[in-house]
């Protein structure tokens, strides 16, 4: 069994829309009445208050308080969620390096976690109608049949939900469900090994000279947005037809969303559809991303979100996504001889080898490059690795298979040096 989320989206009527926004409303209220608490006790005495000493102010002092006492209205399960997400933000600090936990806004933070104990056992998905507390029952739905079609099959096997709703106003449901594994595999396998090189002038280009172009959404609809915001800044704080406005701009950041993410999920099928190893560069996302002259284009492109989607699926498919060191000089080595231009700049997209006299196409060389590199680094632990014996390679591999024989030489080389 594995744990997958089904999203759908709410249709309440007046009433319940009331209910939704009340409850998420609160949900942040006592996110931040805890952070401040939190922040406070270790402020005034170093104290590091946990789980124990919020759950007793939450039931002791908060709901015990005439000035609070619209928080009796809701489900306890569902705002004692809460806590555990404000501690969960802060281990998320500490532990993994994330930001320290901020104050949840009413404009930018509006979801509310459902536990298991909060929603009704008398769901039955007999009609896409679906009940959480006493009082949402029926939420009117939408999704697709696939996704009905799961929900009525695993019905008795949810975990949790997580509400959440968008900046234009929209409602939506994520459903967490205990689902069969074999479900989510999809492609067949094929024994075929692929490179691949990211760019910018195309999106994705493969070592057999595929190539995935870049759609540019964000650059076609990059006036209608500027369009957009400029009405919205004319528009006076607090009025009614700001509201509109900001919907409006919301409205057109979702579908450049969704148009992006729906172009990465098609790239990532094509690829796993027709190979069974992709061998890609371990590329530094967030380093990329301070170069000024090209941060808005690899934002445009999303290549932390393919480079998710493609280890998700490949796992999931038991297929492999093997990364070669981000150092490995993909682009300036002849895949024919393996001379290597330094002076090879960014203008240049075409070069002929002085030494073999190849022409070459710089993004097709990398991926041929990359290609025969990532085949050099599993190459003596085929036998060790093989689909049926090792489902995921990504996860269980050792980082030194992980890594090209560029660092390794260089790690070996510094240990030697020691």
């Amino acid at each position: 069994m594995i744990l997958r989320t089904v999203k759908i989206r709410l249709y309440p009527n007046k009433e319940q829309e009331q209910t939704l926004n009340k409850v998420l409303g609160c949900y942040r209220f006592v996110y931040n009445q805890m952070l401040a608490h939190k922040q406070k006790a270790y402020n005034a005495d170093k104290t590091n208050v946990g789980l124990c000493e919020l759950s007793k102010f939450f039931h002791g002092e908060l709901l015990k308080n005439e000035q609070y006492s619209w928080l009796k209205e809701q489900n306890t399960k569902v705002m004692k969620q809460a806590i555990r997400q404000m501690l969960s933000a802060y281990d998320g600090f500490f532990t993994l390096g994330k930001g320290f936990p901020k104050f949840k806004t009413k404009h930018n933070d509006n979801s509310a976690l459902f536990p298991y104990e909060a929603i009704s056992k008398t769901n039955t998905f007999k009609t896409k109608h679906i009940s959480l507390t006493k009082n949402l029952k029926n939420l009117k739905f939408r999704c697709s049949n696939l996704y009905f079609n799961r929900l009525k099959t695993y019905k008795d096997n949810i975990k949790c939900a997580t509400l959440s709703k968008t900046k234009s106003g929209k409602y939506y449901l994520s459903v967490l469900l205990s689902m069969n594994e074999e479900e989510f595999r999809q492609f067949r396998h094929t024994g075929n090994r692929v490179g691949i090189d990211l760019g910018v002038k195309d999106f994705v280009i493969t070592s057999d000279g595929e190539v995935f172009e870049n759609k540019h959404f964000f650059k076609k609809s990059e006036n209608k947005i500027k369009k957009l915001q400029r009405q919205l800044s004319k528009k006076a704080k607090g009025s009614n037809n700001r509201n509109k406005a900001r919907v409006k701009l919301a409205k057109e950041f979702e579908r450049l969303n969704n148009q992006r993410i729906d172009y990465v999920h098609s790239v990532v099928n094509s690829l796993l559809e027709n190979y069974d190893y992709v061998f890609m560069e371990n590329l530094n996302v967030q380093g990329m991303l301070k170069n000024h002259k090209l941060s808005k284009a690899i934002q445009e492109v999303g290549f932390y979100a393919f480079k998710n989607t493609l280890k998700n699926k490949a796992i999931l498919n038991n297929k492999f996504v093997i990364e070669v060191d981000r150092w490995f000089a993909s682009s300036k080595t002849c895949h024919c001889c393996g001379y290597v231009y330094k002076g090879l700049t960014l203008d240049e997209r075409l070069w002929d080898c002085p030494e073999c006299g190849e022409h070459h196409d710089r993004d097709l060389n990398a991926a041929i490059n990359i290609l025969k590199e990532g085949e050099r680094i599993i190459g003596s632990r085929t036998p060790e690795y093989t689909l049926a014996e090792k489902p995921t390679v990504d996860d269980r591999l050792s980082n030194e298979v992980l890594k090209s024989s560029v660092s390794l030489k260089q790690e070996m080389g510094t240990k030697n040096c020691s």
